[in-house]
C-alpha cells in the first residue's frame, strides 16, 4: 500500500504564481539542474508503462489502489479488501488465491468496478464484466520478464451500488507518493485513467521539475536533499492539487557524532604476581563513548587483544620467572606503544642463625671464682690466724685460774 502524505501548511503555496508563468510556456522540463546541489533533481530511470492486464476484460494500472474512492467511485459500498474469498448477504466471491470467481451478488446490488491488485500493478473490472454470472478468472496483471505469469493477489475489492442506478465511469486521478533515504527523496508518480503531469518543487528552489506519465504508467524520480533543502512535494500541474510532500527528518540524518576514547595504560611489579597491567579508557567527565581495543604483547611472546568499553578499567598479570627480566608492551589507537620491563629478583630468607664466640683467655690472668666463693689460699690464712688467736686465749684462760687459787 502506497501511503498517502497530508499537506504540510505553506508549502510550495508560494510559488504557485511563478509556476504558472513557467506553464505557460508550455515546456516540459526533462531535467532541472539544481543550484544548491549542482543537478539535485534527476530521473531515476525511463518511466514504467501499465504492466499488460493479461485479460481483455480488464484495464491495467501501475501502482496501487485500496478505496473506492481512489477509482472514482466515493459513494459506493466496498466489499472485500484481502486475499480470500468473500461470502455474506448474498454476495459470493470466490478466490484460489490467483484468480477470483463472481458466482452471486446481493439483491438490488451490482458491482460497479473490480480491483485484483498482484504484483507492481493492478486491474480494473468495469461493471459490464458481471451482466452475466458466474464471472471468473479476474486476475491481477501479468508478471515476469517477459510479464506472462499471473501474480498471486494482493488484495482485492469491489466497489456495489444500487442495481437500478447506472454505474458512474471509473476514473482514476493522479496520484503520487515519496519514500527517502537521508540522502535523498524519490517520487513515485502514478497517471490515473489519463495522461498525467506533475511537477515535483524541492523546498526552498524555484527551478521545480515538471514530468509527463502516460495514462496508466508510473515514473520515479530521485531529489537530492540535505538539511537546508529538506521537503520536496508533488503537484498535480493541471490542477495545482499538492498530491504528496514529505520533509526529510535532520535530526534522524544528523551524522553520527564522533566516538570518543582516552585509551591509558599502567604497569606494577611484585613478587608473587608477577608485572601487573591495568587497562583503561576513561575521562573524569565520563565523556568517553566508544570502545577501544589495546594489544598487548606478553612476556612469553603472545599477543593478546583486549576490548575495553567506555568508562572500563581491565587488569591484567603476566609471571616473570626468577632471576629474568619479563617484558610488556602495549598499544592501542590513540595510545602510543608503551614498554615496561621488571627484572625479578625475589630470593626468600626464612631466618639467620647467630652463634655468640666465647672472649678468648688472656694467659697469666688469674682465674676468679664466682662471687659466692673465696680464693683457696686466702682461706687457708685465714684459718691459721683464726688458730692462733684461739690458741692464745686458751692459755691465758689457765693462767688467770691458777692465781686465783693461790
Amino acid at each position: 500500500m502506497r501511503p498517502t502524505l497530508t499537506c504540510v501548511e505553506g508549502v510550495g503555496m508560494h510559488r504557485h504564481s511563478a509556476r504558472l508563468a513557467r506553464y505557460a510556456g508550455g515546456a516540459l522540463i526533462a531535467a532541472v539542474v539544481s543550484p544548491w546541489l549542482g543537478g539535485g533533481v534527476a530521473l531515476a530511470g525511463s518511466a514504467k508503462p501499465a504492466p499488460p492486464s493479461g485479460d481483455d476484460r480488464a484495464t491495467s494500472f501501475s501502482g496501487n489502489v485500496t478505496t473506492c474512492a481512489q477509482i472514482g467511485l466515493p459513494n459506493d459500498t466496498l466489499i472485500g479488501g484481502g486475499t480470500g474469498s468473500y461470502t455474506a448477504d448474498g454476495w459470493d466471491v470466490q478466490s484460489d488465491g490467483t484468480n477470483l470467481t463472481v458466482n452471486s451478488v446481493a439483491d438490488t446490488m451490482q458491482i460497479d468496478a473490480l480491483v485484483v491488485k498482484g504484483g507492481d500493478g493492478y486491474n480494473v473490472y468495469a461493471a459490464g464484466v458481471f451482466a452475466q454470472l458466474p464471472v471468473s478468472g479476474l486476475h491481477a496483471p501479468l508478471v515476469g520478464n517477459p510479464p506472462t505469469i499471473v501474480p498471486t493477489i494482493s488484495h482485492w475489492f469491489a466497489c456495489t451500488g444500487p442495481a437500478d442506478e447506472t454505474p458512474p465511469p471509473v476514473t482514476i486521478a493522479p496520484s503520487a507518493s515519496i519514500s527517502s533515504t537521508c540522502d535523498k527523496a524519490t517520487a513515485t508518480l502514478d497517471a490515473g485513467s489519463d495522461d498525467a503531469e506533475f511537477v515535483i518543487s524541492p523546498a526552498g528552489n524555484e527551478a521545480d521539475q515538471d514530468v509527463s506519465v502516460a495514462a496508466g504508467g508510473e515514473q520515479s524520480v530521485d531529489v537530492t536533499w540535505d538539511a537546508d533543502h529538506a521537503t520536496v512535494t508533488v503537484f498535480d500541474k493541471n490542477s495545482e492539487d499538492q498530491l504528496a510532500t514529505l520533509t526529510r527528518d535532520n535530526e534522524a540524518c544528523a551524522p553520527a557524532p564522533e566516538p570518543v576514547t582516552d585509551p591509558a595504560v599502567a604497569f606494577g611489579n611484585a613478587c608473587a604476581t608477577g608485572i601487573s597491567v591495568t587497562l583503561t579508557n576513561m575521562k573524569v567527565d565520563d565523556t568517553t563513548t566508544d570502545p577501544v581495543t589495546f594489544t598487548v604483547v606478553g612476556p612469553n611472546g603472545g599477543t593478546k587483544h583486549v576490548t575495553v568499553r567506555a568508562d572500563q578499567i581491565v587488569k591484567l598479570t603476566y609471571k616473570v620467572k626468577e632471576d629474568t627480566t619479563g617484558t610488556v608492551t602495549v598499544s592501542a589507537p590513540g595510545l602510543s606503544k608503551t614498554t615496561h620491563s621488571f627484572a625479578k629478583n625475589c630470593t626468600k630468607v626464612l631466618g639467620e642463625k647467630v652463634v655468640k664466640t666465647p672472649k678468648p683467655a688472656v694467659q697469666g690472668e688469674k682465674a676468679q671464682l664466682p662471687f659466692t666463693g673465696m680464693p683457696a689460699a686466702l682461706v687457708a690464712l685465714v684459718g691459721a690466724v683464726m688458730l692462733a688467736v684461739g690458741g692464745g686465749l686458751s692459755a691465758l684462760g689457765r693462767k688467770r685460774r691458777g692465781v686465783s687459787a693461790s
